[in-house]
């Protein structure tokens, strides 16, 4: 019997603009990531983003809503600054944002949000909590699909 390894494959935009100017306690939806096509164990998530003066919590915080049908998600704001449905979004992580105009980046598993197991499809939810709104420009949100191979 072979050994499994993963493979982490090609590095895919899910967006480079919904982050712009983004209002400081304000939620976006940064897209939705398709599970089903390549049946991934996890998928990595790449958050970059450039904030404006920063005070406060001075940080992102990254969110999922699962979905077994792409149409219905998991109750959870994803626009505006409404924070009464927060405790119901899916928590992925924190992109600290302690530098002024410096751009940051991290890596975030999906999977470990869901327990190891990928729900059909995932939409990303993004909370700016620097304190200010993000710079213009400058930011993104990639994805990678981490796939079994057995060698």
């Amino acid at each position: 019997m072979g050994a499994v390894t993963s493979i982490v494959g090609t590095r895919t935009a899910l967006t480079t603009t919904a982050l712009n100017s983004l209002a400081a306690g304000a939620y976006v939806s940064a897209g939705v990531i398709n599970h089903t096509d390549n049946d991934p164990l996890d998928v990595l998530l790449e958050v970059q983003a450039t904030p404006g003066t920063v005070s406060g919590n001075r940080q992102l915080v990254i969110f999922a809503q699962g979905s077994l049908d792409g149409t219905s998600f998991e109750t959870g704001p994803t626009s505006g600054t409404t924070t009464t449905d927060e405790p119901n979004l899916r928590f992925i992580g924190v992109l600290p944002l302690t530098s002024n105009a410096t751009l940051q980046m991290d890596l975030f598993s999906l999977a470990a949000a869901y327990g190891g197991v990928l729900p059909a499809q995932t939409r990303i939810v993004i909370k700016n909590e620097s304190g200010a709104a993000l710079a213009a420009s400058g930011h993104g949100v990639w994805f990678s699909e981490v796939i079994g191979n057995v060698v």
